[in-house]
């Protein structure tokens, strides 16, 4: 997926009032755009370093989410993968993590009806956005999925 540039995609939790910036296909070469996302947010030193290594490494199959509450934003990272299955698992993997994340911060419980809308909505916001990803065929293609899947 080398010639397939990364997909940016920034969306409003408007009840929560909650930001999520999501960075799907990402290569080392998106690195500086994406830690300079995190330092906007606060991170700290140890999630900066730790994202340097993940970002800059050009590892495939990967992720990272790291979340503000003093931002109320959730950065969500997906790297290039070998598949659409890899895909679909570092994906479903970082929504849980935003998930998680945001749920703590607002208290609600992870156990609950509320919490699991908020997997299945983030994944509804995404799905336009990345769902030539999921179908073997169009990943190997530069335009938008048009398939029927």
């Amino acid at each position: 997926m080398g010639d397939v540039p990364m997909i940016t995609h920034v969306f409003h939790i408007h009840q929560h009032d909650w930001l999520v910036k999501a960075y799907i296909n990402s290569d080392d070469s998106d690195a500086d755009l994406i830690l300079g996302e995190l330092w906007s947010v606060g991170a700290d030193m140890d999630t900066m370093r730790e994202a340097f290594r993940n970002l800059r490494g050009g590892y495939k199959n990967t992720g990272l989410t790291y979340t503000s509450r003093w931002y109320r934003t959730t950065i969500l990272v997906v790297s290039e993968s070998t598949s659409a299955e890899e895909f679909f698992n570092s994906l479903v993997h970082e929504i849980s993590h935003a998930k998680t994340h945001i749920c703590e911060y607002l208290g609600i419980d992870l156990t609950s009806e509320e919490a699991s809308y908020f997997s299945g909505g983030l994944a509804r916001d995404l799905f336009p956005h990345v769902k030539h990803l999921l179908c073997e065929d169009c990943r190997n293609k530069i335009t938008e999925c048009h398939c029927e899947h």
